[in-house]
């Protein structure tokens, strides 16, 4: 019994290629190289129009004070003795957010920076 394969069979006709061939052998990869030409020009481009640039401006900032933290001293009170004319609330906010203090614990000793006009 002889079966023969059709993929190994010969049968001497050359290969053609219909057009939806020729449009995938030829036009896929001319699309994929244009694609790749854009995003490179994109990316170009982009970098020229970068927004994040060095300044040599000064920069706005908070006027502060060091303050050594003595027996008996809370956050009330420095706030309250602080050299600006803000309500003691946010002055006790910003002497929380200037020393990145995670309680309204203070030590005797510990120098603070305190917001000041």
């Amino acid at each position: 019994m002889t079966t023969t394969n059709s993929a190994t069979a010969h049968t001497g006709t050359p290969v053609t290629l219909t057009r939806r061939g020729r449009l995938v052998l030829l036009g896929l990869p001319v699309l994929l190289a244009v694609a790749a030409v854009l995003a490179g020009l994109l990316l170009a481009s982009a970098s020229l129009f970068n927004q994040a640039q060095a300044s040599t401006a000064e920069q706005p900032g908070v006027s502060a004070v060091e303050v050594a933290v003595d027996p008996g001293d809370t956050l009330w009170s420095l706030a309250q003795d602080a050299p600006t004319d803000d309500d003691v609330r946010e002055v006790m906010a910003a002497i929380t957010e200037l020393n990145n203090l995670d309680s309204s614990q203070l030590q005797p000793g510990e120098v603070l920076h305190v917001p000041a006009d």
